[in-house]
């Protein structure tokens, strides 16, 4: 669909807690319009922010662009990963206005890369395989289909569950809080390799967005954590996301990461959801498996690109884009 009007687009950076509100409700309006086609579920967005982006300062690596109807576009900048979000309404995609929101998050990304000393000549994203709207801007705009193969969104309707039972002495818990931090960083280093630190892992907890009682473990007889998820709610659309999914490298095999799930999907259907999702990389075959094994279907194929870096400059459509736009 076109664009309507965009003279009165204004543009701004990420203020925190209210706007995280913000943008989970307006992906939870676009997912409804779209049957999820191009967008993050609610969750990813906290998730992305605060976990994904762990090192970054939001306000740095956050952009949101308003019109008269409320938020047009928000865009979030992974340095690290070379790579970006951005989410830009139903009506307003595939045009001008995306096309500059594009052009603004290459030339950002590659310049954030810069200030935080960040290697590589190459920058990545990904676009759902039925966006033909983005996938068309991207080739437009130089970027390339990378070849490999492609992120799966999964999905399963939550009926009747049966949660397994666990050996004796290991336990389903929610985490407690940030007396958890310690334990949590604990297992998340050991599915992940992730890097993370009590105090750094303590923040996620502080963070906007995310609840202790929706990150769930199963704990061994002498309290450590051996699996973890961490699990997000679209009440609009009725649709739980699990975000990460992990288990300890020395507990795999044991049936734990498949009674983790199945003991979310229980909870996520007391908390009113009748869907659930997941996503993975199509490589990964173990957790392909363990998703199927749970019930899970594809439902979502996220394809990816490469883009060879580039001096930053001022391209046509980034100049739409900003001259429309009055920072505030």
């Amino acid at each position: 669909m076109r664009e309507k009007n965009t003279k009165v687009m204004k543009k701004r950076t990420y203020t925190g807690e209210a706007d995280l509100s913000l943008l989970q409700m307006f992906n939870a309006a676009a997912i409804a319009a779209t049957n999820h086609c191009g967008y993050l579920h609610p969750g990813d967005i906290p998730h992305h922010i605060y976990s994904g982006n762990k090192y970054y300062d939001p306000a740095e690596t956050m952009t949101i662009w308003e019109d008269d109807q409320g938020v047009a576009a928000w865009l979030l900048i992974g340095p690290r990963h070379k790579s970006y979000d951005a989410q830009v309404r139903p009506d307003l995609r595939g045009g001008d206005f995306e096309r500059g929101v594009l052009e603004y998050a290459d030339d950002r990304t590659v310049e954030l890369m810069r200030r935080h000393d960040i290697a590589g000549d190459c920058i990545y994203a990904v676009a759902f395989r039925e966006d033909t709207a983005r996938s068309e801007l991207l080739a437009a705009l130089g970027w390339e289909a990378d070849g490999g193969l492609p992120y799966v969104l999964n999905h399963i309707a939550i009926k009747s569950v049966t949660v397994p039972a666990l050996p004796e002495g290991f336990s389903f818990q929610s985490a407690k809080g940030i007396e958890d931090a310690a334990a949590l960083a604990k297992v998340h280093n050991s599915a992940f390799g992730a890097g993370w630190t009590p105090e750094l892992y303590r923040r996620v907890m502080e963070s906007p967005g995310y609840e202790p009682e929706r990150e769930f473990v199963i704990q061994a007889p002498d309290g450590t954590f051996v699996a973890f998820t961490v699990t997000w709610h679209d009440h609009l659309n009725r649709t739980g996301l699990f975000e990460p999914v992990g288990t300890h490298k020395n507990h795999r095999r044991r049936g734990f990461g498949r009674a983790i799930l199945l003991y979310g999907m229980q909870q996520m259907a007391a908390a009113g959801m009748e869907f659930a999702s997941v996503a993975h990389s199509d490589s990964n075959k173990a957790a392909r498996g363990l998703y199927h094994a749970c019930g899970f279907k594809p439902w979502h194929m996220q394809d990816r690109y490469v883009k060879h870096c580039y001096e930053n400059r001022m391209t046509f459509s980034s100049f739409i884009v900003q001259s429309l736009c009055m920072d505030r």
